[in-house]
């Protein structure tokens, strides 16, 4: 009987963290870090919609007149990833 409960407990402790983490933030991005050179995205790779994460950084690089581009991916805690995106003179 143990043995048959283990995998549902697995998938629901799983879910739990998923919807933990878009609940903290409440959605599937946070931004961590904004400056005049740099945007910080912090997302769940589960849930994000690329797309969207790319626009806020765009939007966030417009302010000053520059285009957006990703510099670095890297890993969070529970399988959250970073992205760091410059910003820099638009050609």
């Amino acid at each position: 009987m143990r043995s048959r409960l283990k995998p549902v407990i697995t998938i629901f402790l799983t879910v739990l963290t998923v919807q933990g983490c878009v609940a903290a933030w409440g959605d599937s991005y946070n931004v961590a870090l904004v400056n005049s050179r740099s945007i910080v995205i912090e997302y769940d790779p589960a849930v994000v919609n690329l797309p969207k994460l790319l626009g806020v950084a765009q939007a966030h690089c417009d302010n000053y007149g520059d285009d957006a581009l990703l510099d670095s991916v890297s890993s969070g805690n529970l399988g959250i990833k970073v992205n760091t995106y410059l910003c820099v003179d638009r050609q």
